[in-house]
């Protein structure tokens, strides 16, 4: 347990002798914990936000009084048990990142040796800074903004990005991109990168690239559903 909040703290002090114990001897046990409480944190911090924004949708809706009713009560349900489902689902996409990530580097590493586990590990340890860049984000929505602020998904995002060089009416999918463009980003794909250069025995320019190209595809799901 001790290395394993070691390699936790290490994350932030000293990525790659984080993913050097994780590469001889995979951890992810208290990982995983730290994510799920966490991400349970953030959520019931963010439900009244969400539970206001959706209302909004609903009264913008051309939906009638008692069906806008119903949906509004099957909607709570479903944000209430979200926020509980909402990791345990983010779980199972670092399952299909760590399987997709292990197929990738049988072509792409030269002399894999790497395992599932090795891999997951890594996934794991690098969502807590994902967890961290949103106890940011949500502690600045919390002190700078009401429930009634919120019009639109890239409402919640409070870090500057460059989302924040448009107006309000521009493309929703082109704000979110743009708003995970912002210097807490840059570290994520800072630790991405030492990972993948600590995992794979890449160079760092190499390692460098891989890592921009998966933070692209980590946030593709966010920027696809935005509206």
């Amino acid at each position: 347990m001790k290395e394993s909040l070691q390699n936790i703290g290490d994350l932030i002090a000293e990525p790659s002798a984080a993913f050097s114990r994780l590469k001889s001897e995979p951890r992810s046990g208290i990982a995983f914990c730290v994510f799920f409480l966490v991400s349970v944190l953030l959520g019931w911090a963010l439900l009244p936000y969400s539970e206001g924004l959706i209302s909004e949708q609903f009264s913008n809706s051309a939906m009638e009084p008692e069906q806008r009713e119903v949906a509004e009560n099957i909607s709570g349900i479903l944000r209430s048990v979200g926020i509980f489902l909402g990791p345990i689902f983010a779980i199972l996409w670092f399952i299909v990142g760590s399987v997709l990530l292990k197929l990738a580097s049988r072509f792409f590493v030269e002399g894999d040796t790497l395992k599932f586990r090795h891999i997951y590990a890594a996934v794991i340890h690098i969502s807590l800074i994902g967890c961290i860049i949103q106890l940011v984000n949500t502690a600045l929505l919390l002190v700078f903004r009401d429930v009634g602020d919120i019009k639109t998904v890239v409402d919640f995002k409070m870090i500057p990005g460059l989302h924040l060089l448009l107006g309000s009416g521009a493309n929703p999918k082109l704000m979110m991109f743009l708003s995970h463009i912002n210097p807490l980003s840059l570290w994520l794909i800072a630790v991405i990168a030492i990972a993948v250069a600590v995992f794979a025995d890449m160079e760092k320019p190499k390692a460098r690239v891989a890592a921009v190209i998966l933070w692209v595809i980590s946030i593709l799901p966010e920027v696809v559903f935005a509206t």
